[in-house]
């Protein structure tokens, strides 16, 4: 039977959020089986950690966060979304979730703090073929033809130095890959196997050796794991083999043309039809 642990990342401000994916998780989402929780730069309430039977794992800072936002202080970004790429240096911090650690589990499923676990995991996540391959949701969304003109990867990477631009593509698959799609990085599943093809430490060692990245980790995962060493298959709308038909994954309920709630997803990122003040 293989083996599957639950992975969250989360620093102090971001603890509150996590818990509350946490109890999704163990409640509405039925799992009993392991989580590990990725804590940057404090020590969780230990109650907490027991009563929801979570191990706390602790890693080394990643340095080449700080290196990067040295960079980019002395030549910022022209083009950038949100200024995440100085002011958000801990979204780094999510790379450690693919750490050689994690080999002794079969199937990683990674969801963000804040995320909220809202059916059964084993009638949604754990019915996903993740066999040699990294699964996670196409930034285009669930009603839009594939691939969304609006939610190409050229967005994702700065283009205000294109001599930098060319040289840090050329390594995926050059300029062709800006007009590809891409992956969300705010849940995925993955098989441990692909840690021998693309390392945790080859992702880091790209943070300051290719400088482009937009949306921080979530740039360097789309370039490795989809462009270099292609393992990336999209999630599905619903889940296959099921009776629920409910839609697997969405950003928020808006985004359906039709009328829904959170009763007709598995998991949503930031739903409009329940707060955390409601669970």
């Amino acid at each position: 039977m293989d083996t599957t642990v639950f992975v969250l990342v989360t620093d102090h401000k971001y603890f509150p959020k996590a818990k509350t994916t946490i109890r999704d998780i163990r409640s509405r989402g039925e799992w009993h089986g392991d989580i590990v929780m990725i804590a940057i730069d404090f020590h969780a309430n230990q109650n907490f950690l027991d009563f929801y039977q979570i191990q706390q794992k602790r890693f080394t800072h990643i340095q080449e966060k700080k290196d990067l936002c040295n960079i980019l202080n002395y030549c910022p970004f022209s083009d950038t979304i949100d200024g995440r790429e100085i002011s958000k240096p801990n979204q780094w911090e999510k790379l450690h979730v693919f750490d050689p650690f994690f080999k002794q589990w079969d199937r990683v499923v990674f969801v963000d703090a804040g995320l909220r676990v809202l059916h059964n995991v084993h009638e949604s996540f754990l019915k996903l073929d993740y066999k040699n391959a990294f699964l996670a949701p196409d930034d285009g969304g669930n009603y839009v033809s594939l691939p969304n003109p609006d939610k190409l990867f050229k967005t994702q990477v700065s283009h205000g130095c294109q001599q930098r631009l060319r040289d840090s593509l050329e390594p995926f698959g050059g300029l062709d890959i800006l007009e590809k799609n891409y992956f969300l990085n705010c849940v995925w599943v993955y098989d441990t196997a692909i840690l021998d093809t693309c390392t945790k430490q080859e992702m880091i060692n790209g943070i300051v050796k290719y400088p482009i990245c937009k949306t921080n980790e979530m740039t360097m995962m789309n370039l490795f794991l989809h462009f270099k060493y292609k393992l990336w298959k999209p999630f599905p709308v619903h889940v296959p083999n099921t009776t629920h038909k409910k839609i697997l994954f969405d950003w928020c309920e808006l985004n359906n043309p039709s009328p829904s709630t959170w009763c007709d997803y598995c998991l949503i990122k930031y739903p409009c039809t329940i707060s955390m003040e409601d669970t």
